[in-house]
């Protein structure tokens, strides 16, 4: 278990080191070549700071191995030195625990070792983590140290400062005023947590009224923002993943954005730009040499961005306006690329034998094709101590089709591990083999919807055989995938003994799974269910409406005029068209006006069912209908109108 999760563990660093320096480079790179607002540069930096640790993080959880990625570990499965001699296996064994291999060629040490043993795996993440945890400690304990400095600050006595306070976190649509809050041990206002402005005790007396105002709304701007956790945040990302040093690059300019964004802020609740400026002037010369020493959201910590800021005051530049939508939904396009293409480093050697046996399983490959040896082998890890090399080793098996495998991939679906329950699954689908049905059709009693699931996959793939009973009790089961496909199943048994739960599923919560219980008994065709199916065709999801509707006519079931007319008039134009076609082969003279109508439909394929259905329906009023279509504005209504009225007696 230990060598698991530090194998597991140093993949995902590495994955991570790699997916976070393209990220933080291309934000550097975007902010080389281009100049962008201080919003459009916070949510780039944000993104790529915190993007490397979501991809990587998905990656391996989804183990997408896009081309490219890394394997910790050699294959242990490697081809044979010579083939050799075919072995009479009426019945390949069922694996245990303790089967070790002894059908493979000799390989030698180098052909299996690891390309990072386990203890040194173990050892990189061990030092990763003790560094990291130093680093994270270090923070925490000179934050401690600045709520320590801060303990004899006092509240502001009521007055123009509480005031403005109020009237700005009014204008600002905040729920409550933050709390403010003096001492005299800062130098320059900080706000802390998420409702609390603590400013020196000189801002009380040494600043106007308007630059009071200015630094009240400049600190109230990073409350609203939630600056001071974002800034906690990005710097314990910063420590704790010490070993991407652009972290610190990236911290540092979601800092200096989230000060401009401030100011920002500040003058359009202000009116101007010039009384911050003179107050950010005026709070430098009150910074002490030494700064507080642990990121804060603080008017002027920065000593060295003062002057961009005051310029940027003083010049009146003006907030960006633009919409950020389309950067946003560009970053969250680039971060799922990164999942898919970028390739990572997987450590799972479950996954190694799987690639390993994949390319054996490729009768072109010139390197090696399935032979017995490699079968053999894969048979014996079925019952190996790694859960995921059993897993792996059923999906090969899978993969390679050789019918030997069958009893053994039989035996692992009684796994410990539902994984590998499911994986025998998915393997045995592919052998389409009769010894296999009778203990996928007991999976559906198992404990894990996931391999419910894959049982009913795997027996769809049988014409015969297979017990209507398992699958009919699969169709109250609590997970509605789980009955969705067993709805599918019953359809395709043609047993109609199924059709009362289906009835039932038919006012099922899931769509979906109403939808695949309709079709279901149209496949049956039982004319029992009728009046089940007749309720849907008012159901609230379209899909199923149109399903009932397909099912009403494999029944040969009626459908109330009122009914049909209704659904002619339906918000979905596949609905419509649907109800049409059925208007027109039942011949319902009572729906020729809503025919009429949906010659103006504003779908063009509704329409020329309309037509269509009209020239089904031997009636005056029909006929009528079709000659006012050849007036039409749509070409494709005025042919199909021409070809109904030459084809009519």
């Amino acid at each position: 278990m230990t060598g698991t999760f530090s194998s597991t563990a140093l993949a995902w660093l590495l994955t991570y080191a790699i997916h976070s320096t393209v990220l933080l480079s291309l934000a550097w790179l975007l902010v080389r070549v281009r100049r962008w607002s201080p919003g459009a540069s916070e949510l780039l930096w944000k993104s790529a700071l915190l993007g490397g640790i979501l991809t990587a993080s998905v990656q391996l959880r989804l183990d997408v191995r896009p081309a490219g990625t890394v394997m910790l570990q050699r294959p242990t499965v490697t081809a044979p030195a010579a083939a050799p001699a075919p072995v009479d296996w009426p019945e390949a064994p069922t694996p245990t625990r303790d089967t070790h291999v002894t059908r493979v060629s000799e390989s030698s040490p180098e052909q299996s070792s690891p390309l990072i043993s386990m203890s040194r795996s173990s050892a990189v993440v061990l030092a990763w983590g003790i560094v990291a945890l130093v680093l994270g400690l270090s923070y925490v304990a000179r934050r401690l140290i600045l709520v320590g400095r801060l303990g004899d600050r006092r509240a502001v006595p009521e007055g123009r400062l509480l005031d403005m306070l109020g009237g700005l976190a009014r204008d600002a649509g905040l729920r409550r005023t933050p709390r403010l809050t003096c001492t005299s041990r800062i130098s320059s206002p900080i706000a802390l947590g998420v409702g609390e402005i603590c400013v020196p005790e000189t801002a009380l007396t040494d600043l106007d009224l308007e630059q009071q105002r200015s630094l009240l709304a400049h600190e109230l701007a990073h409350l609203a923002r939630r600056d001071p956790l974002w800034l906690g945040l990005t710097s314990m990302v910063e420590r704790v993943l010490w070993i991407q040093p652009l972290n610190r690059v990236a911290n540092r300019q979601i800092a200096t954005s989230a000060e401009f964004l401030c100011d920002d802020w500040a003058v359009r609740r202000t009116g101007s730009g010039v009384p911050l400026a003179r107050c950010l002037a005026q709070v430098a010369e009150w910074i002490q040499a030494s700064p507080l020493g642990v990121p804060v959201a603080g008017m002027a910590e920065e000593r060295s961005l003062l002057v961009s800021r005051v310029s940027r005051l003083l010049e009146g530049v003006k907030p960006s306006t633009r919409s950020r939508r389309g950067l946003t939904v560009a970053a969250i396009a680039v971060l799922i690329a990164m999942i898919v293409v970028a390739p990572g480093v997987s450590g799972k050697s479950g996954s190694q034998l799987l690639n390993a046996a994949s390319v054996m399983s490729d009768k072109s490959s010139p390197i090696v094709s399935a032979d017995t040896g490699v079968v053999n082998a894969l048979i014996a890890r079925l019952g190996d101590e790694d859960a995921d090399v059993r897993r792996a080793a059923a999906h090969s098996l899978g993969q390679l089709k050789d019918s030997r495998a069958v009893p053994g991939l039989i035996g692992a679906l009684k796994d410990s591990d539902p994984k590998v329950r499911e994986s025998a699954a998915e393997a045995l689908a592919e052998f389409e083999d009769p010894r296999a049905i009778a203990p996928l059709a007991a999976l559906l009693n198992d404990a894990s919807t996931e391999v419910k699931q894959s049982a009913l996959e795997a027996l769809s793939h049988f014409d015969d055989g297979v017990p209507s009973s398992a699958v009919i009790r699969s169709l109250s089961d609590a997970d509605a995938e789980v009955r969705h496909k067993a709805a599918h199943l019953a359809g395709k048994l043609r047993d109609r003994s199924a059709t009362p739960a289906l009835a039932k599923l038919v006012g099922d919560p899931d769509s979906d799974v109403r939808q695949a219980a309709i079709e279901a008994i149209g496949e049956l065709k039982d004319p029992m269910a009728a009046s089940a199916v007749a309720l849907a065709l008012g159901d609230t999801d379209s899909d199923v409406r149109q399903q009932a509707m397909n099912t009403m006519e494999e029944l040969k079931a009626p459908i109330p005029e009122a009914t049909l007319i209704g659904l002619m008039r339906d918000p979905d134009p596949d609905v419509r068209q649907q109800a049409a076609h059925l208007a027109g082969e039942r011949s319902v003279i009572g729906a020729i006006p809503a025919l009429r109508r949906m010659l103006e439909d504003p779908n063009g394929d509704v329409r020329e069912s309309a037509v269509d259905a009209l020239g089904n329906i031997a009636d005056g009023a029909a006929y009528e209908a079709l000659r006012a279509a050849l007036t039409s504005k749509d070409a494709k209504v005025r042919r199909a109108a021409a070809e109904a009225l030459g084809e009519r007696r």
